[in-house]
């Protein structure tokens, strides 16, 4: 795009980091974690376990129960290639088996065609441990995240909103409000598509497994949704589909950390916002409104 070969400021090679500190306004539950209880099987393997308690419910018509590696490596190869397959790993007496199933099969209902579940009850047999032991799970509850077969994110412990945030990063929710843009091309087609609509884009670039990109983004979906009609958010992965003509797009206006949101308005690029705290970031689309309300009061006067 011109606007952007315009805006080169450095030749320097890119470096893209995710930001260490994170301010944010929302409030997120600490772990739920008490005490440990250790499991052993015939193959000698332990296995660390949170909170014992009460034992595992019967299970929900939408979880895939794993009894073994084979049954595993086949469900993550038949998942459709744009469905997030989240494996999660517990044993029969963890305390929060029943608060994570209900969790589960309340996000499968509404995104249904986006997510898989599976679960796997680690101390079932000496084939569920030994799947463990291959995917290197050490303590219980555990959680991969998998697309298109490929492990994308891996977490131990469980705190609802954390699980939550991580879910509606990665997967491609058909009714949210935030354009999915998986390569160049898309942005810059949804550039050209709001070229003289006089509206605000906001496009938030993450990465994968980058805690405040993961962090912020319920609160993107969530402004998207509040702002639709007047403003257009999308989104773009540094590190999915074409992942060097994305840096080097970045690298022209002078990003090179992440999670950074990108303003354009007319085609223009017109500003960035660099972090993870959602007051900032509804502070800089709020001055960017305003001035632009200005201008046009100017422009009519």
């Amino acid at each position: 795009m011109a606007t952007f070969a315009t805006l080169l400021c450095s030749s320097s090679s890119y470096i893209f980091i995710q930001n260490k500190s994170l301010s944010s306004s929302r409030t997120f539950s600490p772990p739920l974690v008490t005490k440990a209880t250790t499991f052993s099987s015939s193959l000698n393997f332990q296995l660390t376990v949170d909170n014992p308690g009460s034992k595992f419910m019967e299970n929900g018509e939408k979880i895939q129960q794993i009894h073994s590696i084979e049954e595993y490596d086949s469900e993550l190869q038949s998942s459709s290639h744009e469905k997030l397959v989240v494996a999660h790993f517990s044993a029969t007496h963890y305390k929060y088996n029943i608060l994570i199933q209900q969790f589960m099969e309340q996000e499968q209902r509404s995104i249904s065609n986006g997510i898989k579940f599976l679960h796997v009850m680690a101390d079932e047999s000496d084939k569920t441990m030994q799947l463990c032991r291959r995917e290197k799970i050490v303590r219980i509850p555990y959680f991969i995240y998998y697309k298109k077969a490929q492990k994308i994110h891996e977490e131990a412990g469980f705190r609802p909103e954390k699980l939550l945030g991580d879910i509606l990063y990665y997967v491609e929710d058909p009714f949210s409000q935030v354009v999915q843009l998986k390569r160049v091309a898309d942005f810059e087609k949804l550039i050209k598509a709001h070229k003289f609509d006089n509206k605000l884009i906001v496009v938030n670039v993450g990465k994968r497994n980058c805690i405040p990109c993961v962090k912020i983004y319920p609160s993107v979906i969530e402004l998207a949704g509040q702002m639709a009609g007047r403003v257009i958010f999308g989104r773009m992965n540094v590190d999915d589909g074409d992942e060097m003509r994305v840096k080097k797009m970045l690298t022209e206006i002078d990003v090179y950390r992440v999670p950074a949101f990108l303003f354009m308005r007319n085609g223009e690029f017109c500003g960035r916002y660099i972090g993870s705290c959602p007051s900032t970031l509804i502070r800089e689309i709020a001055r960017l409104q305003n001035d632009h309300m200005q201008k046009e009061l100017l422009r009519v006067n």
